[in-house]
């Protein structure tokens, strides 16, 4: 005998039983074939969900046949009312969305002038309302208690003059930061508009009346030339169409 030999002697090897090791093999084959079937029973549902929503999706073969008969699908048509409110929701929706994007920019405005403006926020209240026309959008806002402040932003000088009567203002030319701008030189309101890098045209109307609530303040407590700083700020454009 050979070392092996010896070494095998002494190693204990465990008793070998034939009938539980074909019993065992059994059993992990039935495991294997269990799995198998699950995965192909799988497998058809999957295709048959897929199947069935091709039938009904529009522009399938079986789309008439879901919506409106015709085409051989055994789908249940969707009931009309049922379409037309999903159609109602979808339209809500994208109209809120719509509000709620117009109001992003009309808030900036408020919150730039209140920066330049009114600092310790006590004269610059929330915007009053939302106007808009051809290349020009803005807001009127109430300030110090019953006085206006307007913004009008715009592509053009006389943007604004669709909402003010700017002829009333007697606006003269001048400049601001090196950029184009213009003050008013008569009335009792106060205006102004700045040119900005881009070519914005951003004009500010204080008046001591807001006409549109009948309400007034006995001052504003302005000057031009801070309405030109703030008319004159990048931050104040257009919004994106």
């Amino acid at each position: 005998m050979n070392e092996l030999d010896d070494l095998l002697d002494i190693i204990p090897v465990p008793p070998t039983d034939a009938a539980a090791d074909v019993a065992r093999v059994a059993r992990s084959l039935r495991r294997r074939r269990r799995t198998q079937v699950s995965a192909v029973v799988v497998g058809v549902a999957t295709l048959a969900v897929v199947g069935a929503a091709l039938q009904g999706s529009p522009g399938s073969p079986g789309a008439a046949g879901y919506v409106g008969g015709g085409g051989g699908s055994t789908e249940s048509p969707v009931p009309h009312h049922r379409l037309q409110a999903a159609r109602r929701h979808v339209a809500q929706m994208e109209a809120r969305a719509r509000l709620a994007e117009a109001r992003v920019p009309l808030k900036t405005y408020r919150d730039v002038l209140a920066e330049h403006l009114d600092p310790a926020g006590t004269h610059l209240h929330l915007a009053q309302n939302e106007q808009g026309g051809a290349g020009a959008y803005g807001t009127k806002l109430d300030w110090n208690h019953g006085g206006m402040l307007e913004i009008v932003v715009g592509r053009s000088w006389g943007a604004a003059g669709s909402f003010y009567g700017l002829e009333t203002a007697g606006l003269t030319p001048t400049t601001y930061a090196g950029h184009p701008a213009r003050v008013s030189t008569r009335g009792a309101d106060l205006v102004v508009s700045a040119e900005h890098e881009d070519g914005t045209i951003v004009t500010l109307i204080a008046s001591t009346s807001f006409g549109n609530n009948g309400t007034s303040t006995p001052s504003l407590g302005l000057t031009r030339h801070q309405l030109l700083a703030a008319a004159a700020d990048p931050r104040l454009v257009l919004p994106r169409d």
